[in-house]
């Protein structure tokens, strides 16, 4: 058996011999068939994407149909016109007198105003329990004590008797609110309700008119912190509309 494989590879030449033995992939039949599946491949490739790129095109391309539509009719809107009610000549004229009126008035007070500014010979004293202006007089009563409030807080209950100086009434709280504050620890302390006997003199403070040149007696309520610090009170300059440098420190004890 053996020698007649030999016998047959005598018989083979060199270059036969030399591709019996060359592996199948280095063959010539197999690396041309390799090579011309690529390019099928390859062909195909190109084939697809150029499909799908007209397809592409083809959906995304307007279409050419053309519809013939008719002009339509430019409608103009009708403007409305905006009916304005005169006013009666007399209601006018009245308007006017009026508005002209409660111009010369505002200009009046404002210069009144600037006039009485610039005549104020007292601007805030204090001194003896009385705190002076040329506006009102507040005489400070001794009778200062500690009460409760209407929430059963303690407060302060300062007494007065308030002088209006000027030509018009006045609330004696609303002045006393503005003019007088009071500090307990550098805090300044608020306004408070009374209830009981205390709830009359302090609600008329806070109501009560008192007439030119006319004086009353009211009082003050205010909320404090503690029982234990003194109170300050503090004066206002009518004129420079600061605080005087004259104080009065009220003893809670």
């Amino acid at each position: 058996m053996n020698s007649h494989n030999n016998n047959s590879n005598r018989n083979l030449t060199r270059e036969s011999l030399r591709r019996k033995r060359t592996p199948f992939y280095k063959r010539k039949p197999f690396i041309i068939s390799l090579i011309l599946v690529i390019i099928l491949i390859i062909g195909l490739l190109i084939f697809w994407k150029s499909s799908s790129n007209n397809d592409k095109t083809h959906s995304t391309q307007p279409s050419h149909k053309i519809e013939k539509v008719k002009p339509k009719k430019e409608t103009k809107k009708k403007t409305s016109k905006k009916t304005t009610t005169k006013k009666p000549k007399k209601q006018k004229a009245a308007n006017e007198i009026t508005a002209k009126q409660q111009e010369n008035d505002n200009k009046q007070n404002n210069n009144e105003q600037k006039k009485t500014t610039n005549q104020i010979k007292n601007a805030g004293t204090y001194n003896d329990l009385t705190y002076d202006t040329d506006w009102y007089t507040f005489k400070i009563s001794n009778d200062v004590k500690l009460i409760k409030d209407s929430n059963g807080d303690a407060a302060l209950l300062v007494k007065y008797n308030y002088t209006n100086k000027t030509q018009s009434n006045e609330i004696p709280q609303r002045v006393q609110n503005t003019a007088i504050m009071l500090k307990q620890d550098n805090q300044q302390l608020t306004a408070t309700t009374a209830k009981g006997d205390y709830a009359t003199i302090v609600n008329s403070s806070n109501n009560g008119l008192v007439q030119s040149g006319k004086n009353f007696d009211g009082a003050l309520l205010v909320k404090v912190n503690n029982t234990d610090s003194d109170v300050t009170m503090y004066f206002k300059n009518i004129q420079t509309n600061g605080w005087l440098d004259t104080t009065q420190p009220l003893k809670l004890k």
